[in-house]
C-alpha cells in the first residue's frame, strides 16, 4: 500500500497538501496560452528545505517551476512565497522577491564570457557585489579559472555550473532547477547532485525537477509525484523510495533503491 499521499481520486481539490512553508503552490492551474498543463497541483518547500518533483515525460513537472517563477500561463490557484501571493508576477519582480531559477536548456549566454554571465546574474542591482562573486568561485573554482573563456566553449558540466553560479548570484532564498543532470557524462551526475546538496546544506532552499528520480529522492527532504499534471504522490524521498508502487510505476522497479 502507498505511503504518500494519492490525488487521483479525489474530488475536493482543496484537500491537498496543506503545509505552511517559504513556497506554497496551492490548487494552481497553469499552462501556455490555451494549452493547461497543471490541474489543481499542491506543492510546498520550507526554509532551507531540499524539495524534488519527479514524475514521467510529459506530467508537467518543469511547468510547476516555470509557473512559480512566472513564465507560464496563469490559470487559477496560489503561488505563495514568504507569506506574499505571487501568483501572477513576472519574472524580474519574483527574482527581487528571491527566488531564481535555473532552465534545463539555453541557461547560459554563450557569446559572453564566465565573468560576464555572472555579471548578468546580478543584473537587477546597481552593482555586482564582490562578495557574491567570491562566493561563486569559491563553490564553483573552475569558472575562476575559466572567467575570461565563453561560455559557449565550455563543457557541458562546466556551463551546468556557470548557470548554477549566476543564479545564485542574488544570495536567492529559493533556486529552482529544471533537470540539472540532463545532457551530462555519467561520471558527472554524481559531481552534480553534490553540489546541489552543498547550495542547500549552505542554506538556501532547492526545489528540483529531476529525470534521475532515483537520485533525487535519494538526496531530498521530501519530494512530489506528478502524473498528467495532477498530484499523485508525496512523501519523504526515503518513503518514497522504499513504497513498492512508486517504484514501480515511477523508478523503474522493485530493485530501485539499490
Amino acid at each position: 500500500m502507498s505511503t504518500g499521499v494519492d490525488r487521483t481520486d479525489r474530488e475536493d481539490r482543496g484537500d491537498g497538501d496543506d503545509r505552511d512553508g517559504l513556497l506554497v503552490v496551492k490548487d494552481l492551474d497553469a499552462g501556455y496560452d490555451d494549452l493547461q498543463i497543471l490541474f489543481g497541483v499542491d506543492l510546498a518547500v520550507d526554509a532551507g528545505e531540499y524539495v524534488a518533483v519527479i514524475g514521467p515525460n510529459g506530467a508537467g513537472k518543469s511547468t510547476v517551476l516555470k509557473s512559480v517563477f512566472g513564465l507560464t500561463t496563469y490559470l487559477g490557484g496560489r503561488v505563495v512565497f514568504d507569506g506574499e501571493d505571487i501568483s501572477d508576477l513576472p519574472p524580474e519582480a519574483v527574482i527581487r522577491r528571491g527566488i531564481s531559477y535555473v532552465p534545463q536548456t539555453e541557461n547560459v549566454f554563450p557569446s559572453l564570457s564566465v565573468h560576464e554571465n555572472l555579471e548578468m546574474g546580478a543584473y537587477i542591482l546597481d552593482s555586482v557585489p564582490d562578495d557574491a562573486l567570491r562566493d561563486v568561485f569559491e563553490r564553483f573554482p573552475v569558472l575562476e579559472e575559466r572567467q575570461s573563456q565563453r561560455a559557449g566553449t565550455l563543457s557541458g558540466g562546466q556551463q551546468q555550473m556557470l548557470a548554477m553560479g549566476r543564479a545564485l548570484m542574488l544570495d536567492p532564498d529559493l533556486l529552482l532547477l529544471d533537470e540539472p543532470s540532463a545532457g551530462l557524462a555519467p561520471d558527472l551526475v554524481e559531481e552534480m547532485f553534490d553540489r546541489v546538496d552543498a547550495i542547500n546544506d549552505a542554506g538556501t532552499a532547492v526545489l528540483v525537477v529531476e529525470q534521475n528520480a532515483t537520485e533525487a529522492l535519494r538526496r531530498c527532504d521530501r519530494g512530489y509525484v506528478l502524473v498528467q499534471g495532477r498530484n499523485r504522490f508525496t512523501d519523504t524521498g526515503e518513503a518514497l523510495l522504499a513504497d513498492e508502487e512508486v517504484r514501480r510505476g515511477f523508478l523503474g522497479g522493485a530493485d530501485a533503491r539499490t
